[in-house]
């Protein structure tokens, strides 16, 4: 288990990436990239994660942000 110290945030697996501007959880680099906005040291932000196509995913630990794929198990909610 994997823990974010100024947080307290947790995770597994080792290619979650966990952002330390707005402590989301993502399940991927590419995925975290896909929130963050601008010019790194200059204007770089964080966008809601549901606001750059992302959906969320609960996890035992918490929740992890993805990029959505169709016949996943997180649209699991949409189907009857």
């Amino acid at each position: 288990m994997n823990s974010h110290g100024e947080c307290g945030k947790q995770w597994t697996g080792l290619r979650r990436a966990h952002c330390p501007a707005c402590h989301e959880t993502f399940n991927s680099d590419s995925a975290a990239e896909k929130h963050r906005r601008g010019t790194p040291g200059i204007d770089r932000r964080c966008l809601p994660p549901v606001e750059v196509g992302l959906v969320a995913v609960a996890q035992p630990w918490g929740t992890c942000w993805q990029t959505p794929g169709s016949g996943e198990p997180w649209f699991k909610n949409d189907q009857p």
